[in-house]
């Protein structure tokens, strides 16, 4: 028996299909837009390239590997309070970056998920975000970064200081939305191992500001 489907039935199971695949894709669909974050916070980072490393000046450089931690003392991102968390991560620049992450609660550890991953995004794929303590100790560039007690990252810098050998040299206006200025510093020593991913530094260039201060959108 043929079966029979009236036009206005087939309109109706038309619209209903069309409705589906919209909200289908509604849900797929990535957050469109950049949002507002505000943050002044302590930044330190050391990677494997000589002085200076070019990264932060927007020039990725092939190979190069480094460590690195944001403190956030106060600020928001997309409305929801930032103050007293911390960011560390590992990256090979260009390529990949894995993320760890210490926040108060669940709702301020969802922002801070989604911030890290929008303000490093240029450093390539996320490859994990992980729920770490975070350490970060010293001052004037001496600083001693820790994660989970340095079994899975580790670092140690000194500054590296100008002409009147009492003050850092630094760079203004880089590409890193949370420092867009960092001063010269200098690994002593580094370690990273987690997984597949392992590698160790020293002697190599670093980056700091323990009053780093960023604001936009990411």
């Amino acid at each position: 028996m043929r079966n029979l489907i009236y036009p206005r039935a087939r309109s109706w199971f038309a619209l209903v299909a069309l409705a589906g695949m919209v909200s289908a894709l509604a849900l797929a669909a990535p957050p469109e837009g950049k949002l507002d974050f505000h943050t002044s916070s302590l930044f330190v980072e050391g990677c494997s390239c000589s002085i200076p490393c070019t990264c932060e000046m927007g020039q990725m450089r092939h190979g190069c590997q480094g460590v690195g931690a944001v403190v956030i003392t106060s600020g928001s991102f997309n409305g929801t309070d930032l103050a007293g968390t911390r960011i560390a991560y590992a990256t090979m620049p260009g390529s990949w970056i894995r993320l760890y992450l210490q926040s108060k609660s669940d709702v301020q550890g969802k922002a801070l998920t989604e911030f890290a991953k929008r303000a490093f995004a240029d450093f390539g794929k996320v490859e994990s975000v992980k729920s770490a303590v975070v350490e970060v100790t010293g001052k004037d560039g001496n600083y001693s970064l820790k994660v989970d007690g340095g079994k899975i990252m580790e670092l140690a810098t000194e500054p590296v200081l100008g002409l009147d050998k009492k003050t850092p040299l630094s760079y203004n206006n880089t590409f890193n939305p949370i420092s867009p200025t960092v001063m010269q510093g200098k690994t002593s020593k580094g370690s990273y191992h987690d997984g597949d991913r392992s590698f160790t530094l020293g002697g190599s260039n670093a980056y700091f500001n323990a009053n780093a201060k960023g604001n936009g959108k990411v």
